[in-house]
């Protein structure tokens, strides 16, 4: 295999497990349980992105992955706060990576939040982390600058979160979440925000840091 560091240049980041990789942003496909905190995503399709990369559905290595299927926010590692589910399912259909997702909304009032704003379509998006094993160059008669035909996948995260101020007074306008929802987050962030910053792990995350503070900054904007 290519030095993915060499190959990608800036793109490479590490991953979860500490290797290097890339990741890779898609709009929500999203289809919501309406009794369950349940929703089905599509995760990766073979569609052009924003790269001018195809990630062929078919070569996507899931092995991995499925032994321990947790569910992030914005590829963060270093602190439990930052799991807000796990993938019940996780499987190629077609042309696409679909990933059912059940979120802690019981246990993580960070997960409660995000299911809530991605069923009131405050979120779009997730990001899939994966190591490039075999593409080919494009250019040309080719649309795409370049294409993955082997990957495995290594983590799927929410993004981004925290919602911007203006997402998280709209979705509290609409409905989607209730100040009592607000309150339990921001007693809950109050601990992490009030804890020193945690070291750089080696997927390169740290444990606590600014986006935290931010996203308790807005809330208690919201329950004022």
């Amino acid at each position: 295999m290519k030095n993915i560091a060499n190959e990608f240049g800036e793109r490479a980041v590490t991953l979860c497990d500490g290797r290097a990789g890339l990741r890779g942003g898609l709009e929500v496909k999203a289809t919501a349980d309406t009794n369950l905190p349940i929703i089905e995503f599509t995760a990766s399709d073979d569609t052009l992105d924003r790269y001018d990369e195809v990630i062929e559905a078919k070569g996507w290595d899931l092995t991995n992955y499925r032994r321990n299927p947790v569910f992030q926010n914005s590829h963060k590692y270093g602190d439990v706060m930052h799991t807000l589910g796990k993938s019940l399912l996780t499987e190629v259909r077609g042309n696409a990576l679909v990933q059912r997702i059940e979120f802690a909304v019981a246990i993580n009032p960070v997960a409660k939040l995000t299911y809530d704003l991605y069923r009131g379509g405050f979120l779009n998006a997730v990001s899939v982390g994966f190591i490039p094993i075999e593409w080919e160059d494009g250019g040309g008669a080719t649309a795409y600058r370049r294409k993955f035909l082997k990957q495995e996948l290594l983590e799927l995260s929410a993004v981004s979160l925290p919602a911007n101020p203006n997402a998280l007074q709209n979705a509290l306008k609409a409905g989607a979440v209730d100040l009592a929802e607000l309150r339990d987050l921001a007693e809950f962030l109050k601990e992490f925000c009030s804890a020193p910053a945690a070291p750089v792990t080696q997927s390169g995350v740290s444990g606590t840091a600014g986006d935290e503070t931010q996203l308790l900054h807005w809330v208690k904007q919201l329950i004022r």
